[in-house]
């Protein structure tokens, strides 16, 4: 679609830019091409629905608010928005760039060095929108520019308003078919992981030429999302390495922005791109396709584009000039509606055991060993001081913990057979709380017997040696044993292999860094040592025995 005119039922304004052609219209409503008060050239996105929720509309605030902050040389990022206009708007700065899906559907896959600029650049642009807690949500080749071979990523924040609006309901799942990831279909979890499978699923696409998935119907490609592995053949080492890690189907065992972007190199020194207009401008002409001609160098190229950089690889040469046209401005700025559709098909379930794993990180592998011996230590400390309490505690968290498991499991169910998420959710899942609750405690006590008999082969064993370490006597030492042992045990049930991935991830996204890692596992050793400590400075205390 060419730049076209305002239409007579077109705005002239939005807050202070001014308007000046229309860019194209779509589902989440209509893409103008303006100007802002210090003669940049600007992207107003008119949202066609409003934001009508109070509690919406706050949360859509703070997130522009974090989008606000967010700069980056590879980020289109929102110079002003407005939630409470009517219609709201967003302001995003313009880049005279191509789509890169429309660049590959032109040149075929990108050659290596060009791949490899346009996978840095995107992992550079996930670390500055990882970094203040945003997630794009719909990273695909349609929302990045291409420009002088360096990417820029689109449409930040327009998933949340899609999210927020009367365009969605409870239910729908926002983003693109074939670069969702399993856990958007499933609807099982929402972190910066999905953008991670994003950047791999469009890394792939544009180092193959095929999306990933494959094509078809939507909910076809959705069914091997979560059931088959992505087809990455083709794609160039180490990016085939990087982009594997990046597919894996557990979020928990992707790496994340910063890691991918150190895997590449860190992040460029590109400079951002910034279209200079007069307020008034003739568009028509001084946008046209001789104007934009890749490789000409006119003054008035010069003066539209103000901070590029002759040190920025271009395209291959095999695909000839990038021309931007006005149909290359419209797929450049006009932000194409996000996939909607509603719920998933019967076939599909959320965590599916028998797709391929792949290795973890060996760092956040040290890290879940090292981080879970802390914690059995902390228990059998614990126990040492109080061991009817500290075995009667360690009982109580395994049962709780399988009750979490289970109800976790039954609302992943529930939101398959039903078609995804429902407002109802929450409440569903506190009435059924005590029921689980009973469920996990009658399974617990079913299963302590083998528990026990494991545990008590170590525990006999300090039992006979009859140790006395440091005040610490015989009983103290073999409840302690046994307790620790027992608990181990206990959560590598088979019931337990949700409890255990939900502990991974909370420990892993408390700790994002390795500072944290480290100062999470100090802290836990301080208080083991304070134990331990308590425990040979006094008597044990057998409450409520006497």
């Amino acid at each position: 679609m060419p730049i076209t005119a305002l239409r007579p039922m077109d705005p002239t304004a939005m807050g202070p830019h001014r308007l000046l052609a229309r860019l194209g219209q779509g589902g989440m409503g209509t893409v103008y091409l303006g100007v802002s008060p210090d003669e940049r050239a600007v992207a107003v996105k008119v949202l066609r629905e409003s934001v009508t929720d109070p509690l919406a509309r706050r949360r859509f605030r703070s997130e522009l608010e974090a989008l606000r902050r967010i700069r980056g040389p590879h980020l289109v990022e929102v110079l002003d928005a407005d939630v409470e206009a009517d219609p709201p708007y967003l302001v995003t700065r313009f880049v005279p760039g191509e789509r890169l899906d429309d660049v590959v559907r032109r040149c075929g896959p990108l050659p290596v060095e060009a791949l490899r600029q346009v996978a840095r650049g995107l992992a550079d642009a996930l670390t500055a929108l990882h970094g203040v807690g945003v997630i794009h949500r719909d990273l695909t080749p349609g929302n990045v520019l291409v420009l002088d071979g360096q990417p820029y990523v689109i449409d930040l924040g327009l998933a949340t308003a899609a999210d927020l609006t009367a365009l969605t309901s409870s239910g729908l799942v926002i983003g693109t078919a074939g670069y969702l990831a399993p856990e958007q279909v499933t609807g099982s979890g929402l972190s910066p992981a999905v953008d991670v499978h994003a950047w791999g699923a469009t890394v792939a696409f544009a180092g193959t030429g095929r999306p990933p998935y494959g094509i078809g119907r939507p909910e076809a490609v959705l069914y091997r999302i979560v059931h088959e592995s992505p087809d990455l053949e083709g794609l160039p080492p180490p990016l085939d390495r990087l982009v594997t890690a990046a597919m894996d189907s557990d979020p928990l065992r992707r790496p994340s922005a910063h890691a991918l972007l150190s895997g590449l190199g860190g992040a460029s020194a590109t400079e951002p791109v910034t279209v200079r207009l007069s307020r008034d401008a003739d568009v028509t002409t001084l946008l046209g396709p001789e104007v934009l001609r890749a490789g000409r160098t006119p003054s008035t190229a010069r003066e539209l584009v103000s901070a590029t950089s002759d040190a920025r690889p271009t395209m291959p040469a095999s695909c000839g000039p990038q021309e931007y046209d006005a149909a290359s401005y419209d797929s450049a700025t006009h932000s194409l509606p996000p996939y909607v559709t509603r719920g998933e098909p019967d076939a599909l379930r959320g965590e599916d055991d028998s797709l391929p794993a792949e290795r973890i990180s060996p760092a956040r592998s040290l890290q879940a060993v090292l981080t879970s011996l802390a914690a059995l230590a902390l228990v059998a400390a614990g126990t040492l001081a109080a061991p009817i309490i500290g075995a009667g505690t360690a009982l109580v968290l395994l049962t709780g913990l399988r009750a979490v498991g289970r109800s976790s499991q039954r609302l992943t169910d529930r939101r398959q057979r039903r078609g995804g998420s429902r407002r109802r959710d929450p409440l569903v899942s506190t009435l059924g709380a005590p029921w689980h609750l009973v469920l996990a405690g009658c399974t617990t006590l079913l299963s302590l017997p083998l528990v026990l008999a494991v545990a008590a082969v170590p525990a006999g064993a300090v039992w006979l040696l009859d140790p006395q370490l440091s005040g610490l006597e015989r009983p103290e030492l073999t409840a302690a044993t046994a307790t620790a042992v027992g608990l181990a045990v206990g959560l590598r049930d088979g019931a337990h292999r949700r409890t255990r991935r939900m502990l991974r991830r909370g420990l892993w996204r408390s700790t994002p860094g390795p500072v944290s890692a480290i100062a999470l596992l100090l802290v836990i050793t301080a208080l083991v040592g304070l134990l331990l400590a308590t425990a040979e400075g006094a008597a044990p205390l057998f409450w409520p025995a006497t």
